[in-house]
């Protein structure tokens, strides 16, 4: 027993060395930063990306744009603002020494003569293997919860324009758009205008609208453009603003004009040398080739033709003055709309284009899918959002390169 109590002597003051030491300096305590979070959340992005590549739902082409969009998003701020966390003194350890060195060797030994047994100094093995793994980690936090403890912190600092910004940034990577806009309207109050900012809150608030343009997302676009004329993603969003709502002159202007600052043969201006393509033949301009569509680009362009008519059951339930929405949308994927036109009750029916021109972003265009699902919904609250009470129409599966007129019928109340 001699010798036991010698080695147990001998082990507390090793354990006091490891206490000790870290007690007697000055501590910090910190809190998430905004690199922190930048971080977190483009791993995550760029690990959903790498298994997309991987499982083939993207090709290399793809992947490189997502990869940029996402670094341009994200690390806009990192290493740009200053640090949204900051290091905190923490109270000092030192008077704790006192304490500390007299309660180890007591609470050993008391803790000993309550439960040790010398049977026990026989199966350290045993003791180390009953831990498990996740036990002997420290947890490491989720993009979902370091974005909750900025939306916590903001609530107590709620004038940190730059955390607002971050916070709008991540929801909108995280596809919460709703929250987005709100975090953008933030950042409006507190006076953080410049055209990028409002180029992202209008795009924001049409990811939150199912992808249909309102008067106000066009209004930010638009004092967008007054602040910077040649912001390319301003002139393509106000592209497909003015397209959506039947103003194919002007959309072709923004294209026009985005187009001129794309770099020559990348995917954004292919994409979009494409678009300018096919408003130009809906206007009857005859149009010079465009060197930044290659032959191959030019064979993967998807144009549906869709005839849509109201079941005359439903003849007197809407009313001329309803919207209606004639969209196509991937069959497996995003709900977002490939491409939408809106009409309204009385021009039914009606036979429209569904093409590569209204796409919103090049990941997300007709040519890339093999087959959609084509609708025609009646709103009677003018939302893009479906809601009860509104009538449908749908089609599916259709492929995206057929030749034929889709014929859509409006006969199904949504319950």
């Amino acid at each position: 027993m001699t010798v036991f109590w010698s080695l147990a002597a001998v082990m507390v003051m090793v354990a006091l060395l490891f206490v000790l030491p870290p007690l007697m300096r000055q501590r910090t305590a910190s809190v998430v930063t905004r690199d922190d979070l930048n971080t977190k959340v483009i791993r995550e992005q760029l690990a959903d990306l790498e298994t997309d590549l991987a499982t083939g739902k993207l090709d290399k082409t793809q992947y490189d744009a997502a990869r940029q969009d996402i670094e341009r998003e994200l690390l806009y701020d990192l290493d740009s603002t200053d640090s949204a966390g900051t290091d905190t003194p923490a109270r000092n350890g030192r008077w704790l020494t006192l304490l500390l060195i007299p309660a180890i060797p007591l609470c050993a030994v008391l803790l000993y003569q309550v439960m040790g047994s010398a049977e026990m100094i026989d199966r350290p093995q045993q003791a180390q293997s009953s831990q498990s793994p996740a036990a002997q980690s420290q947890p490491v936090a989720s993009i979902e919860e370091m974005v909750a403890l900025l939306a916590e912190r903001l609530q107590q600092q709620p004038d940190d324009v730059k955390g607002w910004v971050m916070l709008a940034r991540s929801y909108s990577i995280m596809k919460r758009y709703s929250e987005a806009v709100t975090a953008y309207e933030n950042v409006l109050r507190l006076g953080g205008e410049d055209a990028a900012l409002l180029t992202d809150y209008a795009d924001a608030m049409v990811m939150a609208n199912g992808g249909i343009f309102t008067d106000e997302s066009g209004a930010l676009l638009t004092r967008a453009l007054e602040l910077d004329p040649v912001n390319i993603k301003g002139l393509w969003l106000a592209g497909h603003w003015k397209n959506q709502s039947g103003a194919q002159a002007e959309a072709l202007d923004y294209w026009q004009q985005a187009a001129a600052r794309l770099p020559v043969g990348s995917e954004d201006a292919t994409v979009i040398a494409q678009q300018i393509s096919e408003v130009q033949a809906q206007l009857g301009i005859a149009a010079a080739p465009a060197p930044a569509i290659t032959p191959a680009a030019a064979d993967k362009g998807a144009s549906l033709s869709v005839h849509v008519t109201l079941a005359p059951d439903y003849a007197n339930v809407a009313a001329a003055e309803d919207t209606v929405f004639i969209y196509a949308r991937a069959t497996q994927g995003p709900r977002m709309p490939l491409a939408i036109v809106r009409k309204q009750v009385k021009d039914l029916p009606v036979t429209v284009t569904l093409d590569d021109s209204m796409a919103m972003t090049p990941q997300m265009v007709l040519s890339k899918f093999d087959q959609v699902t084509v609708g025609a919904r009646v709103s009677k609250s003018g939302g893009a959002m479906p809601q009860s009470g509104d009538l449908q129409g749908l089609v599916s599966p259709v492929a995206t390169q057929t030749t034929e007129t889709i014929q859509v019928t409006v006969s199904n109340k949504i319950p």
